[in-house]
């Protein structure tokens, strides 16, 4: 519980702080410079400027939700207990959330492109364009069909409402196990990487993936 206070308090000062800095250290410097730039490696000249007047007003940012993300997570695993932690009791629950999950990472998606649009970071000559609808379907269309996949497994003996504190490398689904921890490795890589637009869904998944786990692996023990 004080490891989630802490995280969230850190958050919150993170936030409050880069709301005070600037986006450049000196703009005026910062556009004379790229104005310079010729047409020879014109990007890689204005991302080099660009890292040397940028501030960390975005880093913090996108770091303080993560902060303030994990203290709330960390709350409610400390109330819930770590060792009572489990799956839905239901698999319609269940199924609701790998819903939630598909939803919310093609939000993600979108979203991630209107705020590289409001931060207007890209080139001038290079604008940032929001994701166009054929790739947001077919974002949509790998997300269903994947989920649909890992529902097969809900068809027959599944067990619910299973302790994840439970899992042992014995009767272990391979296939689960390996989706399991991609969904895992990519929570840790958006929270580490300050991605906080796709943490949410990331954690979803990963919930949706170690729930299957847990409950295909009760199912062949009893087998």
């Amino acid at each position: 519980m004080r490891l989630g206070i802490v995280l969230v308090t850190l958050g919150i000062l993170m936030a409050l702080h880069s709301y005070s800095l600037p986006i450049y250290v000196d703009e005026v410097l910062f556009k004379r410079e790229v104005a310079q730039i010729g047409n020879i490696d014109a990007a890689q000249h204005f991302y080099i400027i660009q890292k040397k007047y940028l501030t960390l007003k975005y880093t913090l940012l996108d770091y303080s939700v993560c902060a303030f993300l994990l203290g709330i997570v960390s709350i409610a695993i400390s109330s819930i207990g770590f060792n009572d932690l489990r799956s839905p009791s239901c698999t319609i629950s269940l199924t609701s959330i790998g819903i939630a999950a598909v939803g919310l990472s093609v939000v993600a998606y979108y979203s991630d492109g209107m705020v590289h649009l409001s931060r207007d970071l890209s080139p001038p000559w290079s604008p940032v364009h929001l994701p166009d609808k054929e790739s947001l379907k077919k974002l949509l269309y790998f997300l269903i069909s994947w989920l649909a996949l890992h529902c097969l497994i809900l068809r027959k003996d599944f067990q619910t409402s299973k302790r994840f504190n439970d899992l042992t490398l014995d009767f272990i689904a391979l296939g689960l196990l390996s989706s399991t921890l991609v969904a895992g490795g990519f929570a840790v890589v958006t929270i580490i990487g300050g991605q906080p637009i796709y943490a949410v869904p990331a954690l979803l998944w990963f919930y949706f993936h170690l729930s299957l786990l847990a409950g295909k692996q009760s199912t062949r023990r009893m087998e």
